[in-house]
């Protein structure tokens, strides 16, 4: 073997001396004189092309000779460098390296005292104080055998870390809902502001994704490709190395990074240094994706139900096509059974949940079941189908099975079949079957029941530019309204036609509107029996006309160096509608609609047909907004208006209060920033006649970061009808760190009109940056009996599984802007 210099001057006659011999040398000492480390490049893709091609093959060999640190082709697109104090070997079959040795290719790092590299094999065998990192994964040892390209190698007694992007659960992102026109909406005990743009600048989104770092100890790994990784007697954490609060313990242990699925053989989770639990089996995801097997068990206690466990199985049949399984003891009710089954395909969505208690032993042995069933579809282009499908037991089941305040308040459960059909652009229609099961929690305060629709039918058309300036809008109903109460309920069929013509004119400073349009109505009743039960027809017709106008105004101003742009928008809209008696027409849906800025604007102040009021009237509002100068987003808006009357109320609802005559209630109402970080939101009602409030509701909410946010509202409806306080409620809320990693939770909502507590939640949360606690209790007022206490603790091991019964649902949907804190990033705490 000839041993050369890395001297430049050596290097030259050596070559000139050795000729091709020299291809076949290596480099092996470092220079004394100048302390340089010593460097090849390989060139592993030339490789097959050298042993087709051996005329190109020998003009890489001239290359070489020329340039010996080169041991391939330098058209290489991913080369490898091996760095070290001593190289020496054969080119083509073995390289060894000795000394701080460094080996480095595209996403791949290779530090050792020593290595054997065998370019024919792709192979690196390296020694003592062994550091591989490869793409997200890091290892150490004393000794690794890896190819590199294939990424298929072994090692031993080694210690790893694997970071990786997950899912960030900071927020939920589901969006909470309350249909405010329902019958439950007012005292549904949903708190304000839980759904705010992030235009407004609170930290009301969070990232999609976030690190999260896997490590542990193995005697050892094999490397199995690309990102999948094989242990024998390892360890397994997300907590930071030196600091493994928790760990999983295998006799075997698979991570596969690819298809983010994790499983281990005779594996126990130790925590705080004692064991949680043994399974001779266990599979769990590293990125949240599904996968068929047993989920995290929930327990918790309460005054109803008492010790209350379920332990969730997850069946993933298809990638569009799951099941949940929701088996649930209940020390004082028995064992109930649930299930959900959810199913996503081309044009169609489906979700289907059932329970069933076989026998209630605090329900007199009975059975008990409640299921709800959600599908929708295309069938055809523009045909589509929906069913919304919901029904209990009876009477109480939301109040004992139930920790949620929305579902304990909700007595109307929907039964609904609708098919849509889309004709044209321009043009739908629908057909809709609807019934209700009417839940009676509370039988000294019993719940009036609604007609059922059997059928009704929906034709809506809007068409623009007809004509070449005016814009066409088309409403048609068929209703067959029908009810159970025969004895008292007159029922019918009633057919709606109102087509509408409008002219707008709009620029960028104002826009006109003017409107006409014919209400056409015809029913045919069959009285209630205590009334005769005869068939009547009648018909209403009542033409319509309104004038829309609005104005924009801008100005640009600057606040604490800040620029922004604020708008003054006056409005004006005029309504006439002749008057027509209508005190014969039954009511079937309509009733009055809240007075508000979406009602103030529209022609009719009742919901549903049976009412169209007459109209003389003219509508006055202003709004200003302020707007981001850079952005045009919105931080600010208030408005005022109010309706002025030329004429007297004349059409009615049965018990309705008459208006004043000259004018209507005063409307306002405020939405965006009032402080740095500090949202408010407030609406008002005042009724000048009686100089009270009709409506009133305000809510502040201060979220300077993440995970730290408090709320506090209040809301008050007094019924239009009786005149009395519907909903006199005060909510209060937050999330806020108390100490170093330790943060409380509350929620307090008050009803003042029955002098007591609809809701109480008080817990702490503990975040210790890879596993987390949370004690949470829940004290919650059901319609009728005892309220029902809930303690929730759980132990959340992060980005692994979860002991214990889960509070978070509770939290997300009853504290505005309630954060995860687990999921923050280590420095935020």
């Amino acid at each position: 073997m000839i041993v050369l210099s890395r001297r430049p001057l050596a290097l030259l006659i050596c070559c000139l001396f050795a000729g091709v011999p020299v291809v076949h040398a290596a480099p092996a000492t470092a220079d004394p004189a100048t302390g340089m480390r010593l460097e090849r490049r390989f060139n592993l893709l030339a490789r097959e092309k050298e042993k087709k091609e051996k005329n190109k093959a020998q003009r890489e060999q001239t290359e070489r000779a020329a340039s010996p640190t080169k041991l391939l082709a330098n058209d290489d697109e991913y080369p490898l460098f091996l760095t070290a104090d001593h190289l020496e070997g054969e080119t083509e079959l073995e390289t060894r390296a000795r000394g701080n040795v460094e080996l480095r290719k595209p996403d791949l790092l290779l530090l050792a005292d020593r290595l054997n590299y065998r370019p024919l094999d792709d192979e690196a065998e390296a020694i003592g104080q062994v550091h591989l990192k490869q793409g997200a994964a890091e290892i150490d040892t004393e000794y690794l055998k890896i190819r590199l390209t294939e990424q298929i190698g072994h090692t031993e007694a080694a210690r790893y870390q694997i970071e990786r992007s997950v899912q960030n659960k900071f927020y939920d992102n589901t969006r909470v809902t309350v249909t405010v026109a329902s019958i439950n909406g007012a005292n549904s005990g949903a708190p304000m502001m839980m759904n705010i743009p992030n235009t407004y600048g609170l930290p009301t989104e969070a990232p999609a994704e976030r690190p999260s770092t896997a490590s542990g100890s193995a005697e050892r790994i094999d490397l199995a490709g690309e990102n999948h990784f094989l242990f024998d007697r390892a360890t397994f954490s997300t907590c930071k190395p030196g600091s493994t609060d928790w760990y999983l313990q295998a006799s075997k242990m698979d991570l596969d990074f690819d298809k983010d699925f994790g499983s281990a053989d005779h594996a126990s989770v130790w925590f705080q240094g004692a064991p949680l639990f043994y399974t001779p089996k266990i599979w769990f995801p590293l990125n949240n994706r599904r996968r068929s097997g047993l989920l995290a068990p929930t327990f918790k206690q309460s005054t109803k139900s008492g010790f209350d466990f379920t332990q969730p199985y997850y069946w993933n049949i298809a990638p569009n096509y799951d099941a949940t399984f929701y088996p649930r003891y209940m020390s004082k009710r028995g064992t109930q059974l649930g299930a959900e089954i959810r199913y996503l395909g081309e044009g169609m969505e489906s979700e289907v949940r059932g329970e069933y208690l076989g026998n209630d032993k605090k329900f007199l042995d009975r059975s008990r079941y409640g299921y709800s069933v959600r599908h929708q579809q295309t069938l055809a282009p523009g045909l589509s189908a929906y069913v919304n499908w919901n029904g209990v037991s009876d009477d109480w089941y939301w109040e004992d099975m139930s920790s949620r305040l929305l579902q304990t308040s909700q007595v109307q459960l929907e039964r609904q079949l609708t098919l849509g059909y889309t004709p044209a652009s321009w043009l739908s229609s629908s057909l809709q079957v609807l019934r209700y099961q009417t839940l009676q929690p509370d039988p000294e305060n019993p719940i009036a029941r609604p007609y059922f629709l059997e059928p009704r039918l929906n034709l809506s058309g809007y068409k623009t530019n007809l004509l070449g300036a005016l814009d066409f809008t088309l409403l048609g109903q068929y209703s067959r309204f029908t009810h159970d109460d025969r004895d008292n309920k007159a029922v019918g069929d009633r057919l709606v036609f109102y087509p509408q013509l409008s002219w707008p004119v709009v620029a960028s400073a104002f826009r006109l509107q003017p409107k006409i349009g014919l209400h056409m109505t015809s029913y045919a009743v069959d009285e209630a029996r205590i009334n005769g039960g005869k068939r009547e027809s009648f018909s209403r017709v009542l033409p319509t006309f309104s004038f829309d106008s609005t104005l924009i105004l801008e100005r640009e101003d600057e606040l604490l160096g800040n620029a922004y742009i604020q708008t003054l928008e006056p409005r004006l809209y005029y309504v006439y509608i002749p008057y027509k008696k209508q005190d014969h027409i039954p009511v079937f849906d309509t009733g009055i609609s809240d007075f508000d800025f979406a009602q103030i604007f529209s022609e009719n102040r009742y919901v549903g047909y049976d009412r169209v009021n007459d109209a003389h009237q003219l509508t006055a509002a202003l709004t200003t907004r302020i707007l981001d100068a850079d952005t045009g987003a919105e931080r600010f808006k208030a408005m005022l208006g109010q309706r002025y009357y030329f004429a007297r109320q004349r059409v009615q609802l049965p018990g309705e209060a008459q208006r004043p005559a000259n004018f209507s209630n005063l409307v306002a109402s405020i939405t965006g920033l009032v402080a740095p970080k500090t949202y408010a939101e407030g609406t008002w009602e005042y009724n000048y006649k009686d100089r009270i409030n009709e409506r009133f509701s305000a809510g502040v909410r201060f979220q300077p970061d993440y995970g730290k946010v408090l709320s506090a509202s209040y809301r008050y409806t007094r019924d239009p009808l009786n005149q009395k306080g519907l909903v006199d409620q005060v909510d209060i809320s937050g999330q806020w760190p108390l100490a170093p990693r330790w943060y409380g939770v509350g929620r307090v909502n008050y009803s003042l009109r029955d002098k007591q507590t609809l809701e109480t939640i008080a817990g702490l949360e503990y975040n210790a940056g890879c596993w987390a606690v949370r004690a949470v209790a829940q004290r919650l007022s059901a319609t009728s009996g005892a309220p029902d206490t809930s303690f929730f603790l759980q132990l959340e091991l992060q980005d692994f599984a979860s002991v214990g019964s889960n509070p978070l649902s509770l939290l997300r949907r009853s504290i505005p802007g309630y954060g995860k804190t687990n999921e923050l990033a280590p420095d935020s705490f």
